[in-house]
């Protein structure tokens, strides 16, 4: 098929997202069996809840259906795509796997895996390049370490999961430089051209953003100090300089330095920044919604189309969470990606 046929394949789910208007009607519905039986009303979702009874779900279903859903349509339109199919489906895999990964040692690290074993997404266990139910059993870090033996991961994180006193941003960040450096390989192996230079470019620019979230997190919650916040920088950039972030962490109010650094290198407009991690997700989805608009190339399409998916998954758990904890609805929707 042509690339231009998966593209309007890609714009034409996009088409399907749901609407300002859906969310504010999500968002007062009261419960989540109501939430769900509004969702089997709407295209993208009618499917994946066709065999769930609303009137007995329950959070952990409904997210992990949210976000099978994602996985789903993904890899649906990935059948379409030219060449090897796996190629540009493994980069939804890849960053699921490592977003797992660090799960389990945040909630091993907390001893909380009966909340990790819960929410564990079912369907990605046969995609997956360590074995998920050694995983799941992890009752200490070294417990992981063995659970990924012979895996990318190994050799840079077995170390700091066998240290006697880990250091968890430590080995969270080494996870996502796991990540990085095996998509720019699998970027240079399958792609060329503009497009490898744009998916490159589409890495870096989540990677910018997520220095900056980790940098004001650790400053502005636990005042944290400039040379131990500077170690767990992951090392890659795109318009964001090492330099810019120390010399941000010298000024007299860091945390309103950090702020304006966002606006700067683009990872989140002015007016969005009452919550960063809020403000840096709508950049994130126009940045997106953007590339998709105006691409011409399948690879392009189903990468920024994965990247708006993975974001409307976020709004709908959201969502799905405050109903079930009764949240008012506008403090809800202070953090949704619209």
């Amino acid at each position: 098929m042509a690339n231009n046929a998966v593209t309007a394949k890609a714009r034409a789910v996009y088409g399907k997202f749901l609407t300002k208007d859906d969310y504010i009607s999500l968002l007062h519905k009261g419960s989540i069996s109501a939430a769900v039986a509004y969702l089997k009303t709407k295209p993208l979702y009618e499917a994946i809840f066709a065999d769930t009874a609303e009137m007995t779900i329950h959070r952990e279903q409904a997210e992990q259906l949210i976000n099978q859903n994602v996985f789903d349509n993904y890899l649906r339109l990935c059948r379409y795509a030219a060449g090897d199919k796996k190629g540009i489906m493994s980069f939804q895999v890849k960053q699921t796997e490592c977003e797992q990964l660090a799960k389990a040692v945040i909630a091993v690290s907390a001893g909380s895996q009966e909340g990790y074993l819960r929410s564990f997404p079912e369907y990605m266990s046969e995609h997956l390049c360590f074995d998920p139910l050694r995983l799941a059993a992890a009752k200490k870090l070294p417990d992981i370490a063995d659970a990924i033996k012979g895996t990318m991961y190994s050799r840079p994180l077995e170390p700091l999961l066998n240290d006697p006193s880990p250091d968890i941003n430590r080995i969270v960040t080494m996870i996502n430089v796991c990540y990085i450096k095996w998509a720019f390989e699998q970027t240079d192996k399958t792609e060329k051209g503009r497009t490898r230079e744009l998916l490159k470019e589409f890495i870096l620019h989540k990677t910018d953003a997520d220095n900056l979230l980790m940098c004001y997190r650790m400053k502005k919650t636990f005042s944290a100090d400039s040379a131990g916040i500077s170690e767990l920088l992951i090392p890659y950039h795109r318009r964001l300089r090492v330099k810019d972030i120390q010399d941000a962490l010298k000024m007299p109010d860091p945390v309103s330095a950090l702020k304006e650094l966002f606006v700067k290198v683009r990872a989140a407009a002015p007016e969005d920044l009452a919550i960063p991690e809020v403000g840096v997700n709508i950049a994130d989805y126009r940045y997106f919604r953007h590339r998709l608009a105006v691409s011409t190339g399948e690879t392009e399409s189903l990468y920024s189309l994965m990247m708006l998916l993975r974001a409307e998954s976020v709004n709908l758990c959201r969502i799905i969470e405050g109903l079930r904890y009764g949240l008012p609805p506008e403090e809800t929707e202070k953090y949704l990606i619209i």
